[in-house]
């Protein structure tokens, strides 16, 4: 089959079509005379008033769009809206689909957003949208595409694992007699993936692995500054119990982990004089292939440093450095880097966060056009008082690290 069918449904009768218009054929363009100014036009005959008037090609919206699209060429390998996602669409498919579909405030869902073009398209359009896709590329190439929008509208992303690791939890260890054993049978789980030995008789230590204590973070909570002190406490209560268990190491496991707790939560470890890693579970946990093949990694978290300085209502805010663990990245890629902004894909500021969700405020980010990234940025106040800044970076691997910063405004 050498084309691709749209096809369409609807609940009720109140749907929207909205017929769409194309530029003229050179054949008919023939037809008409053209001005000195380069406009057409021609006589149209009044056959019952029998007068005629002057009609310009302006009038008329065009040719009607029939059934076959055969006007949408691919994206090009040069275009400005390319974006190197294999299933990319062309931007002029999406809107005519959008318009054909939709008026502007109209809210447009698309379940598999791959490289973000009916989003893009959507938001140029003044539509509402929702995206969503698994792949963690595809929401880091769409969301990147929309910050290049210009005049665009605050849009935020909401990571939904916790509800799809809630159903594979209770689908992969199902107990719905007793929580508790499903809990267990969880945290094996994920202490056999890591390659650690199960220890029982704690509430915050599950494993160790390679002379290190290994807790393992909840599915539905995201590892937090309270974890760290209880995982800390009892660490310290069980030492010496063991020969097997070194004295100042613990790897944490965790899904998602809260603000800033890389740097906080290391700084409240190395005062109680135990050395922590902190490590993201990967979705492809989730993945039974993935498991079969033995092709689950476990990545620590990246080190994020931002200095803020404020006067009177204005804050400037400065990237000093960024690491990424070397056992995350591929020998040749870390060859190629030369300083630690060449790791940052874009990084962006909510500079008044509520403890809601992070709104994208202000972001640099790398183009085609411009490779490098601006490493500083200001904000004027219109009022007094304290802030809660957070800074979020996405790394080239397209993971994110935040940081956040508290500032007093006169």
């Amino acid at each position: 089959m050498k084309h691709d069918v749209i096809m369409s449904w609807t609940k009720n009768e109140t749907y929207k079509l909205h017929t769409q218009f194309k530029p003229h054929k050179e054949d008919y363009l023939k037809r008409w005379k053209k001005d000195k100014s380069g406009r057409y036009y021609r006589d149209d005959v009044n056959p019952t008033k029998g007068g005629t008037r002057i009609i310009s090609l302006d009038e008329l919206e065009g040719d009607i769009v029939d059934s076959v699209w055969d006007d949408v060429p691919p994206v090009n390998p040069v275009a400005s809206e390319r974006t190197n996602y294999d299933t990319q669409k062309p931007e002029a498919l999406l809107e005519r689909i959008i318009k054909t579909s939709s008026d502007e405030n109209d809210i447009i869902l698309d379940c598999f957003c791959g490289s973000g073009t009916t989003p893009a398209v959507a938001e140029k359009l003044n539509r509402q949208w929702i995206a969503c896709d698994l792949g963690r590329f595809a929401i880091h190439t769409t969301r990147k595409r929309l910050l290049q929008i210009e005049n665009l509208k605050p849009f935020v992303v909401q990571n939904l694992g916790k509800y799809e690791r809630q159903a594979w939890q209770s689908a992969e260890f199902a107990n719905p007699d007793d929580r508790a054993t499903q809990e267990t049978a969880y945290r094996k789980f994920i202490l056999d993936l890591y390659h650690a030995e199960e220890i029982k008789g704690y509430n915050w230590l599950h494993g160790t692995k390679s002379k290190r204590m290994v807790h393992v973070g909840a599915i539905d909570s995201p590892i937090s500054l309270g974890d760290v002190k209880s995982i800390i406490q009892e660490f310290w209560k069980s030492a010496g119990k063991s020969k097997d268990i070194s004295v100042n190491g613990i790897d944490v496991l965790g899904w998602e982990f809260a603000f800033d707790i890389n740097e906080t939560a290391k700084q409240q470890a190395a005062s109680n004089n135990v050395d922590m890693k902190f490590k993201k579970i990967p979705r492809d946990a989730m993945d039974k292939r993935a498991v079969e093949q033995g092709d689950i990694h476990f990545f620590e978290l990246a080190g994020l440093n931002v200095k803020a300085k404020a006067k009177k209502q204005k804050v400037e805010l400065m990237l000093k450095d960024f690491v990424i663990p070397p056992d995350d990245v591929p020998e040749e890629v870390q060859k190629a880097i030369t300083h630690w902004s060449q790791w940052i894909d874009y990084w962006a500021v909510d500079w008044n966060y509520r403890e809601d969700t992070f709104h994208n405020e202000w972001q640099s980010y790398r183009t085609k056009k411009e490779p490098n990234i601006v490493l500083e940025t200001t904000n004027q106040y219109k009022t007094g008082g304290k802030y809660t800044i957070i800074v979020k970076v996405i790394d080239i691997l397209g993971n994110d690290t935040t940081k956040s910063l508290t500032v007093e405004i006169e």
